[in-house]
């Protein structure tokens, strides 16, 4: 009987328990979200997006459906207990035909790696890779530089066949982000012709939204997207038409889209709009020109003293910007070349007076450490000029993405170009990454490029010694 009483106690012991066990677990199940596959739930159009990372901050951007009602983001540290993580809900418009959303997530620690959560009308939407973002280290004054690189490019062309022109189609490989994906880096800078606005584009604000989500939601890019921060100027096909200047009618228009729809921490200056700004990672400084919104057309004479190429506030804020900066290495970002005499198309070069304000300044100032970043040639290659009493200048110009390539450059006077570095031209899809590497007063950087399947064209290394005196 001990025996039999002990087993239908047992018995009542263990029904109650698997009875409050399976009550526990719906609680669970009713408190925590549903998670679904975003791409099945139709609510995410594009992203998340990292975009500018800082010590404490960072910045995620999205873009939603107009049938989403509220957008959240949870987050904590990797590995971290769920208890532990935060929400922060997005208070702006929603519901829009177009709806790009940002996310700022404050009170970070530094160098720390956070996982985090995208919530669409209380829904987790899910991907195939992970979501986490990296917080800045805070290594001067305390260490030798880190270690780092990042990867730039242009002339992200892509195919949309009722508004592209007839024949062949413009737009090439979209595999090349799943290459960049695979390819290392702390960032991306994206050089300008980011997205191709048509015809049908630049002639409204809806046109130039549309352009802009087009090219966003592309499949190819989300993983890339998502995996690093993001950081953007432009040029004129994602500003208005081709070659565009200020006289563009829609020219605010193309700007408010730009801010929009990228995750810069600043755009111009109180009073004084743009796409320039800048930020820094490691021991460079990176200086995002605006060549457009201030442009006047190239073919106005120079012997007219207020032909442009960005102005001369934007002018003035570079050359303060320069001579602030402790960064071992600066780098000069602009959509158009900027420093290649024999360049016949939209060059920095064909504005005198404004081009040798710069070199001049910094010859004067004897600025240390001053390289240039380009894109728009749909080509990759490096000019190197050699200023009177200064160190040599190297204009890195990196394109296309997507776009064809130029290879009628082969052909013309450019194609034996003697301010071009050897063996730097490629006239297929590319990207470039520029990693930085050695001691403090002793870097090193490297120039490497990629065609659209991850392998490497060429690479070379400048050390810091050889920009400076």
């Amino acid at each position: 009987m001990t025996i039999h009483q002990c087993g239908s106690t047992n018995k009542q012991s263990t029904y109650s328990y698997m009875k409050y066990f399976y009550l526990f677990q719906l609680f669970l199940l009713c408190c925590t979200p549903l998670q679904l596959d975003a791409q099945q739930t139709g609510l995410l159009v594009s992203g998340p997006m990292l975009g500018y990372a800082e010590h404490r901050e960072a910045l995620i951007w999205m873009e939603v459906s107009p049938q989403v009602t509220s957008v959240a983001v949870q987050y904590g540290v990797k590995g971290g207990a769920k208890t532990a993580q935060k929400t922060v809900v997005f208070e702006g418009k929603l519901q829009q035909p177009f709806n790009p959303v940002k996310i700022v997530l404050g009170g970070l620690s530094m160098n720390t790696t956070y996982e985090y959560s995208v919530l669409l009308n209380g829904i987790v939407q899910k991907f195939p890779y992970s979501l986490t973002l990296t917080t800045k280290k805070l290594w001067e004054w305390r260490e030798d530089p880190p270690a780092f690189s990042f990867l730039f490019g242009s002339c992200a062309y892509i195919n949309d066949s009722v508004y592209d022109r007839p024949g062949d189609p413009y737009g090439q490989n979209p595999g090349i982000f799943e290459s960049m994906t695979k390819q290392p880096s702390d960032f991306m800078l994206w050089v300008g012709d980011n997205v191709y606005l048509r015809e049908a584009d630049f002639s409204s604000a809806y046109g130039i939204q549309y352009r802009y989500q087009h090219v966003r939601k592309l499949p190819q890019l989300q993983a890339f997207l998502a995996s690093r921060p993001q950081y953007a100027t432009w040029d004129d096909h994602d500003y208005g038409p081709n070659d565009s200047n200020f006289s563009y009618e829609l020219k605010d228009v193309a700007l408010q889209t730009f801010i929009n729809y990228w995750g810069n921490k600043s755009y111009g200056e109180a009073g004084y709009n743009g796409v320039y700004g800048k930020f820094t990672w490691g021991d460079a400084e990176f200086f995002l020109l605006d060549d457009r919104y201030y442009r006047w057309h190239e073919k106005i004479p120079d012997s007219l003293s207020e032909k442009s190429y960005m102005g001369q506030r934007q002018l003035q804020w570079l050359q303060n910007a320069l001579l602030s900066s402790t960064a071992t290495f600066k780098f000069i970002v602009s959509g158009s070349q900027m420093l290649n005499p024999l360049n016949d198309f939209e060059c920095f070069t064909h504005y005198t007076r404004e081009y040798n304000q710069l070199i001049g300044f910094l010859t004067q100032n004897k600025v240390k450490g001053v390289l240039f970043l380009s894109g728009d040639r749909h080509m990759t290659e490096i000019i190197k000029i050699q200023p009177n009493g200064f160190y040599p200048l190297y204009d890195v110009t990196s394109s296309p993405l997507t776009s064809r390539a130029y290879t009628s450059v082969l052909k013309d006077k450019e194609g034996n170009n003697p301010y071009r570095l050897p063996n730097t031209l490629v006239a297929e899809q590319n990207f470039v990454q520029i990693a930085f590497s050695g001691k403090r007063k002793d870097r090193v950087l490297t120039i490497s490029c990629y065609n659209a399947n991850n392998e490497k064209k060429w690479s070379m290394d400048i050390k810091q010694s050889e920009l400076g005196y």
